[in-house]
């Protein structure tokens, strides 16, 4: 699965249903936010990781202006994760 996590979108294997649940629904959050410009759909993320099957945790990203780089910089994964929320 895709993670936004320290300014980057990365491709990562999660731990279980509850990991990917809890990204599935920061990336529901992420492409609400672009599409409204509405910070509030960040907050119950803030502080908040995911865990990759290694057991390493990646916080999700909730700075407004590194989720506006990560869009902006074109980069194909995290467009097909919008792509897949809309």
């Amino acid at each position: 699965m895709t993670v936004i996590t320290d300014g980057d979108a990365i491709a990562l294997t999660l731990r279980d249903f509850e990991q990917s649940s809890l990204n599935g629904k920061h990336q529901a959050a992420v492409g609400m936010f672009l599409r409204t410009n509405d910070a509030d759909l960040l907050a119950p993320f803030e502080g908040r990781s995911v865990i990759d099957a290694a057991g390493k945790a990646h916080p999700l990203e909730t700075d407004p202006n590194a989720l506006y780089r990560i869009d902006n910089a074109g980069g194909e994964e995290f467009h097909q994760i919008y792509r897949l929320i809309t």
